[in-house]
């Protein structure tokens, strides 16, 4: 006979990434709520902030620290007071399959949040391996299973959610949105910033991108955007490194162009000025599928710190760019052209004594509204029985 569950504390395990706004939203969210019991983190990630570009000592020595923190991390797991439900926070792929037995053995409920697919950014979007390789093959029979061993995943928007379901033959019902949001620092900012200060030696008006450089961004398009708005009095700053970097590097000294700033890096907690600042911003502009699929994270903080911002047009961002029209412009992706008439119209709009915040509560811009659908999901499990009397099929 199954035992009825409380659902009354979560125990956070894993080598969940706190350089991520996504884990650090999500854990606020559910403190905020009093529902963490222990958090338990094997800190891996430590100053690898793009592991796209980490480099094999730096991924060898985080691997190296995996390897050591799995054994204490159980033995902690073990001394704690038993819960109902271990959350695993992004990235939670490996934690799964460590921790997945014993739950079965408990009797515990995992929520899994798989956020970003590993195969679709390898395969899809980054292309490192090809498809149908025998080891992209691999890596998605290896994350199929990760998805099938969770009792619910929590995704960032329901394209991801459908994706998941499709792609790797998971009931669509085992999915929650739970969207990203924006950190207090970007709220905060709206009252606090000077709406006509540029950074030294930046002109106003500037249009700012900030970001890691990965394929979804569109570096290309920003770039070309960047070109043709030359004669026009607009100014381009560009914050961030990663993958695609050396096209900027590329672009920065064969054109030597005088309407862009290009810093490589900046203190995170400078950004919501940046954007309180900046006549408007940037999103993604990326044609692949997983662009379509995703709101980045700055859009959250953007909106939040009352910034315009420019991204490519969507499934994803269709319904917030619904509710704060003023805020939100849509632009084809991977399209220059569109880009850059559309920042030659909005830089022409500017006034920066009136910059219009957006329409849309704080809740609507959280990631509170998915936790409470996360755990209304929760209750309706109760009348399917104790997990440990699901059958291995199920995970097959």
């Amino acid at each position: 006979m199954a035992v009825p569950l409380s659902f009354s504390k979560f125990t956070v395990w894993g080598s969940y990434d706190m350089g991520k706004p996504r884990v650090r939203l999500l854990l606020d969210a559910l403190r905020k709520r009093n529902m963490l019991a222990s958090e338990i983190n094997i800190d891996v990630w430590r100053g690898i902030e793009d592991k796209s570009v980490a480099g094999l000592m730096r991924i060898a020595s985080a691997l190296i620290r995996l390897i050591i923190g799995y054994p204490y991390a159980l033995f902690r797991f073990f001394g704690t007071s038993r819960v109902d439900v271990i959350l695993l926070p992004y990235p939670a792929i490996f934690d799964i399959f460590i921790i997945w037995p014993l739950t079965r053995l408990r009797g515990q409920k995992i929520i899994f949040d798989a956020f970003i697919s590993l195969y679709d950014t390898i395969i899809n979007d980054r292309k490192l391996l090809r498809c149908g390789d025998w080891r992209a093959r691999l890596l998605w029979h290896f994350e199929r299973f990760a998805l099938r061993m969770a009792d619910i995943v929590i995704v960032d928007t329901d394209e991801h959610g459908r994706y998941f379901a499709a792609s790797f033959d998971i009931a669509p019902e085992k999915f929650v949105t739970v969207l990203v949001g924006a950190e207090d620092l970007f709220w905060e900012v709206r009252d606090q910033i000077a709406p006509n200060e540029a950074p030294a030696d930046v002109p106003s008006p500037y249009v700012l991108f900030y970001g890691q450089f990965i394929p979804l961004h569109g570096i290309e398009t920003i770039l070309h955007a960047v070109e043709l708005t030359a004669s026009q009095n607009i100014h381009w700053l560009i914050v961030g490194s990663g993958q695609e970097e050396d096209l900027v590097r590329e672009f920065v000294s064969r054109n030597a162009p005088r309407n862009m700033t290009w810093l490589p890096w900046v203190d995170y907690r400078e950004i919501p000025g940046l954007i309180r600042n900046a006549a408007v911003c940037l999103g993604i502009f990326g044609d692949s599928d997983k662009a379509s699929r995703v709101i980045p994270n700055k859009m959250f903080q953007i909106l939040a710190a009352g910034g315009t911002i420019i991204t490519r047009d969507s499934p994803a961002v269709t319904g917030l760019a619904r509710q704060c029209p003023d805020n939100i412009l849509l632009v084809a992706p991977a399209d220059a052209d569109a880009l850059a008439n559309a920042m030659i119209s909005a830089c022409s709009q500017y006034n920066p004594a009136s910059m219009p915040f957006s329409s849309v509560t704080r809740e609507a811009l959280s990631p509170d509204k998915g936790v409470s659908k996360l755990l209304r999901r929760l209750k309706q499990l109760r009348v399917v029985g104790d997990v440990s009397e699901r059958r291995a099929s199920d995970f097959a």
